[in-house]
């Protein structure tokens, strides 16, 4: 008899662990998306305690080329295909990703692309690179990570 009991407890852990998990993975799916735009010392801050942040600078080659923040994939705006590019970049879309262009323009005339293609949470450096190099924020130099 306690075996039978001991395994109908086990029968029902498995249920209700299956159940759950497959409950959270369907539930992934329906994550509110959020989208900020906060000024290059928070954008710094939230980069920062990111452990593996996904950055994308939608500037052209030649303003990625002179200065970009590390670790930032370069995916051009002005190329056609823009939307194309973004989506197959491999970003994870339920993870944040932080953007920025020059001026804060480009990344915020984009934010409807990445809802539509079904990123959950972009944030938008809202004054651009320009904001982070007034504030002497770290940049690199050299060719872009992805050539768009």
């Amino acid at each position: 008899m306690k075996k039978l009991q001991l395994n109908l407890l086990i029968l029902f852990l498995l249920g209700a662990v299956q159940f759950s998990t497959g409950q959270f993975v369907s539930d992934l799916h329906k994550v509110k998306p959020t989208f900020s735009n906060p000024g290059a010392k928070i954008f710094a801050q939230m980069i920062g305690r990111d452990k593996n942040p996904q950055i994308i600078d939608i500037r052209t080659p030649r303003e990625y080329a002179s200065g970009h923040i590390k670790g930032a994939v370069l995916i051009n705006y002005y190329d056609p295909n823009f939307a194309k590019n973004l989506d197959k970049a491999g970003f994870d879309k339920l993870r944040p990703v932080y953007i920025y262009c020059r001026s804060g323009n480009r990344s915020s005339n984009s934010i409807p692309i990445f809802k539509k293609l079904g990123f959950k949470h972009v944030v938008n450096l809202v004054y651009g690179i320009n904001e982070w190099k007034k504030l002497q924020l770290p940049l690199e130099t050299g060719m872009p990570a992805m050539n768009n």
